[in-house]
């Protein structure tokens, strides 16, 4: 299989393990901590940043295979291609799509990130990532 979505897995599990480690901060604690705040929305960047160059990678091998899957014109819509791809289910695409979005806003538009939102997500949403691993690893075992 391809060395550099193993590589990218390793690195995801690794970003999902730290985001992991800041979210058991209490929130009063993780507010008052800049250093905790900036760690977690520069993890949570290159967490989605990983997934996005895994889905760019399989849609790019999927390519050269002869599938016709069009070239995604912005990061939400490798997730769609990789539901047409039937790696991940639409639903999922969906919350992937949103996550890449907000990507966007932690790299472009910094000054507007809501900390409270940003600790919101690395309690409730550390799932996806799992997940989109599952879906990776099963991908992997089938080609």
């Amino acid at each position: 299989m391809d060395e550099k979505i193993l590589f990218h897995l390793k690195l995801l599990k690794k970003y999902t393990e730290l985001l992991k480690d800041i979210s058991k901060v209490d929130f009063e604690e993780y507010m008052k901590n800049e250093i905790l705040k900036g760690a977690a929305q520069r993890y949570l960047q290159v967490a989605i940043e990983t997934c996005i160059n895994i889905g760019n990678r399989i849609i790019s091998i999927e390519q050269t295979k002869g599938k016709n899957i069009k070239t995604p014109e912005t990061y939400a819509d490798i997730f769609l291609a990789l539901s047409q791809l039937g790696i991940i289910n639409d639903k999922f695409s969906t919350r992937l799509s949103q996550m890449a979005k907000f990507r966007n806003k932690l790299v472009h538009l910094y000054w507007e990130i809501d900390d409270s939102l940003v600790y919101r997500f690395i309690k409730e949403n550390m799932q996806d990532f799992e997940e989109y691993i599952c879906c990776i690893k099963k991908y992997i075992q089938n080609n």
